[in-house]
């Protein structure tokens, strides 16, 4: 059976693994601090992968990223926040070791791919993956395709919709933003507790109210704009279970009956209850997600096959650049 490369680029922790697919496995393992020096710790992952073999790369990593293989900085983040990782090169360290098929995406649009791949129901095309947590950010897949073009997908970035008498302005760039106001930090900043305290906030204060209509905004933005067949919420905030019936009820009433179908408007497992729903992963999504990347890149190598955006032609090109420099 083929082996497969997965490494996830958080902004806290580098996880690299190795696995297989059918169904997705992952074998070994190992995780490594972001440190402010990009440059020790992509050595740091290169040297663990330089020792294990492996047929097909997938990688998935924070971003903002550069996706586009005819571009100069493919495989780069960009614009980043996070100090001392502006305009870094992950890719080239990483395809320096072994000439292989491989997939660079965002950290969200991985599991994205993975979500919709493994637990998709029958018929569905369409899935989208929500992280909420130090940011907010949303991996779309469409028409069985992770969703690229200008750019990549910001969901985190989409005005929100707030409930009647929420005050709070928000906070970072675009404080009216999904990701201004109810991020960890933000949320935070309503309850008037340190961000390590989160979790000490009770169930039923007012401020998951406000949190989870905001985040049925997004929903309801996902299920209007692209007809989004399952929408799966992860990351750290979504760890409080009982944030879910909350957004579920909220995302119905801003949609007010106008879209009709059994799976806004039931309830149960039928229903709602398998529309907005957590991560099958958990807190492995991200590199399950890669792995899930690196499974793709064979196959279409394999097949002969590309996509609009990654073509495995393209890709080995590049691969060839960096292992000659």
């Amino acid at each position: 059976m083929p082996t497969l490369a997965a490494v996830e680029g958080g902004g806290t922790t580098f996880v690299a693994a190795i696995g297989t697919a059918d169904p997705l496995t992952i074998l070994d393992r190992a995780e490594f601090p972001t440190k402010p020096n990009p440059a020790e710790t992509l050595h740091e992952v290169a040297k663990w992968l330089s020792t294990r073999k492996y047929d097909a790369l997938g990688v998935a990593c924070f971003g903002p990223v550069d996706l586009d293989v005819a571009s100069a900085t493919w495989g780069h983040i960009t614009t980043t926040p996070k100090e001392g990782w502006q305009n870094t090169d992950v890719m080239g360290p990483l395809l320096a070791l072994r000439r292989v098929p491989c997939l660079f995406d965002t950290d969200v649009n991985a599991p994205a791919l993975e979500e919709f791949r493994h637990y998709a129901a029958g018929g569905q095309s369409s899935c989208a993956y929500v992280t909420v947590g130090t940011g907010v950010g949303i991996g779309l897949v469409v028409n069985g395709k992770m969703v690229k073009g200008l750019v990549h997908p910001e969901g985190g970035h989409i005005p929100a919709l707030k409930r009647p008498n929420d005050t709070f302005q928000g906070l970072g760039v675009h404080p009216w933003s999904i990701e201004g106001q109810v991020c960890a930090a933000a949320i935070a900043a309503r309850a008037g507790v340190p961000a390590d305290k989160l979790k000490e906030i009770p169930d039923d204060s007012e401020v998951w109210l406000d949190v989870a209509y905001v985040l049925g905004s997004m929903c309801a933005t996902l299920t209007l704009l692209c007809s989004i067949e399952r929408i799966v919420l992860s990351g750290g905030v979504m760890l409080r279970a009982s944030l879910f019936p909350k957004i579920r009820q909220a995302t119905r009433s801003i949609l007010n009956g106008y879209v009709q179908h059994p799976r806004v408007l039931a309830d149960g497992p039928e229903g709602i209850d398998s529309y907005i729903v957590p991560s099958e992963r958990g807190n492995e999504a991200g590199i399950f997600g890669a792995l899930a990347l690196a499974d793709a890149a064979l196959k279409r190598s394999q097949d002969g096959e590309s996509d609009d955006h990654a073509s495995i032609g393209s890709i080995a090109a590049l691969m060839k650049s960096c292992t000659s420099r």
